[in-house]
């Protein structure tokens, strides 16, 4: 079964704590909304500056399990499970890397305002060593 695409506008807000050092990501997009199966999907472009285009898929299985996929000019492939550790991988020009999330927390929610809010706070392993801890909150509501 397959549902027509929801036309969508994202907002994703990234923490990351590396070292003592803390920084904020936030990305935008359009995109859409579907529903298929047991899953639902949140795709989306985003404008990375100096790197270019790049097309996120945001897989919600259920409240606490999701998966990230990025493809373009960088990808990445990373599953998060609240109080699991899970391989995935990261893709750049100079080559793929390995990594581990170690996620502490996810929760999705579809509050009336918002078509879905998720909050996800992991630490990333980049081959093998502590890249930061991570504290995400994405806001998907439909576009006009």
């Amino acid at each position: 079964m397959t549902a027509e695409g929801i036309p969508i506008q994202v907002s994703m807000k990234t923490e990351v704590q590396q070292g003592g050092e803390r920084k904020e990501i936030h990305v935008n997009g359009k995109g859409e909304l579907v529903k298929k199966e047991s899953s639902t999907y949140v795709t989306f472009t985003e404008q990375l500056q100096d790197i270019g285009e790049v097309k996120t898929v945001i897989k919600i299985q259920r409240a606490s399990e999701l998966t990230i996929i990025r493809s373009g000019a960088v990808s990445m492939r990373q599953a998060y499970v609240q109080g699991e550790e899970k391989a995935g991988s990261y893709g750049t020009p100079y080559g793929t890397f390995e990594t581990l999330a170690k996620t502490k927390h996810v929760q999705v929610g579809y509050p009336n305002e918002s078509l879905i809010h998720v909050t996800l706070d992991y630490d990333l392993e980049l081959q093998g060593q502590l890249a930061g801890s991570y504290h995400v909150a994405i806001d998907v509501k439909e576009s006009s």
